[in-house]
């Protein structure tokens, strides 16, 4: 086998990331308004689990025929909360500020 002729360090030569300057405190991914838009549309969704579970539990009438097949509740009201949590969830991990960089460029003198 041949050996090294040159004796390097094992060190690779690229900077590891944690090498870099750090400020100390670590940045979120995610900033308050996205965890209020997350948290309120996890709200939505289970209030439509909610609402499509307890309206389609009330049971027979004295037919045999159940009482919540032709509800709004569970066949228009549900759904689009379902519908508007789910589109809110999407909108909460998508959404991000505008950063404070793009406000004005400066004037040179």
């Amino acid at each position: 086998m041949a050996q090294r002729t040159s004796k390097r360090s094992r060190k690779s030569a690229r900077k590891s990331p944690r090498s870099g300057s750090r400020s100390g405190a670590a940045q979120m991914v995610f900033g308050q308004r996205n965890y209020v838009l997350l948290l309120g549309s996890i709200g939505l969704i289970a209030l439509g689990y909610i609402l499509m579970a307890v309206d389609n539990a009330r049971g027979v009438d004295a037919q045999g025929v159940h009482l919540s097949l032709d509800s709004t509740l569970s066949l228009v009201i549900a759904p689009l909360l379902l519908l508007a949590g789910y589109l809110g969830l999407v909108g909460a991990i998508l959404w991000r500020p505008k950063e404070a960089a793009t406000a004005e460029p400066e004037a040179a003198t």
